[in-house]
């Protein structure tokens, strides 16, 4: 059985590959034998495959009319380089546009557009469904090369992506170490950190790079005050006996003076990085008393 099968792939691969006659035998085999032949789709995986190279349209047909199918669908596809287009892969979030498949690629393609890229025979009959595949070779091996070219690309584009996350990471960093961004209150840093931006930038960083900087940045710059922050705050009191002794507070005379000498006093002991309110006012009370 086996010798049959491989004697039946000699005769039929070395045939040289016409799908319009295959489409044509298709068509008059079925007229032939009185089956029917129509579109329709079929959900369920098919129970028997016969595939080009293997199995005539014949010896296909002839199990049609030996299972009394009450059609047969025949499908018949075309290559378009739209399906090339469109597999490529979607916009890189990090990207001004879609990714474009190789001119090369692309152009190989474009030489086979409008050919017949696959032939689709399916019948149902005796409770079992069948169905008969044929693409050429050429279109397997269009597949092959843009699967072969797709992890070439993907190799890329992860070597991209690292790259661009080291540059989101080193610029944003250098963000959160600017004095008036530490500085800033919360509402005033989007700004602040949007001026000292934009002269690092150069000029291939997009609209992506410049949002992940800003957002990185907030993030370090949130997540190191409040480490900063929760170390004071378990030494107010001894804070608040140096700030007596700071020229700044020994000089005010109104609350609001005193208020500003915490603060700074704050800033400093913290790396730059700006105290909430409510720390500012308990080390300003404990000054105070």
């Amino acid at each position: 059985m086996g010798t049959a099968a491989g004697k039946r792939a000699v005769r039929y691969v070395a045939k040289v590959e016409d799908f319009d006659e295959l489409v044509q035998q298709f068509r008059a085999g079925a007229e032939k034998r009185n089956l029917r032949l129509l579109e329709a789709e079929f959900p369920k995986k098919p129970d028997v495959i016969f595939r080009y190279g293997m199995t005539s349209a014949d010896e296909v047909l002839d199990v049609a009319q030996q299972s009394f199918v009450p059609f047969v669908s025949l499908t018949v596809s075309r290559l378009d380089t739209a399906e090339l287009i469109e597999s490529w892969g979607e916009k890189d979030f990090f990207s001004e546009a879609p990714p474009e498949p190789p001119a090369e690629l692309l152009g190989l393609w474009e030489e086979r557009a409008g050919q017949i890229d696959g032939v689709f025979v399916v019948g149902v009959g005796g409770g079992a469904t069948y169905i008969f595949l044929a693409v050429p070779a050429w279109k397997q091996e269009l597949e092959g090369l843009r699967d072969g070219w797709s992890e070439d690309r993907d190799a890329q584009r992860a070597d991209e992506y690292r790259a661009v996350l080291i540059r989101i990471t080193h610029l944003a960093e250098q963000v959160e170490r600017d004095p008036g961004y530490r500085a800033g209150t919360l509402q005033a840093r989007a700004s602040i950190g949007k001026n000292v931006l934009e002269p690092m930038l150069q000029s291939d960083d997009g609209a992506y790079i410049r949002d992940q900087v800003l957002k990185e940045a907030s993030r370090l710059v949130r997540d190191n005050s409040q480490a900063a922050y929760s170390r004071l705050t378990g030494q107010m009191d001894e804070l608040a006996a140096e700030l007596r002794l700071t020229r700044a507070w020994m000089e005010a005379r109104l609350v609001a003076d005193r208020t500003a000498a915490a603060r700074d006093f704050l800033l400093q002991r913290a790396g730059g990085y700006s105290p909430a309110v409510s720390v500012v006012n308990e080390l300003r009370r404990l000054a105070e008393q």
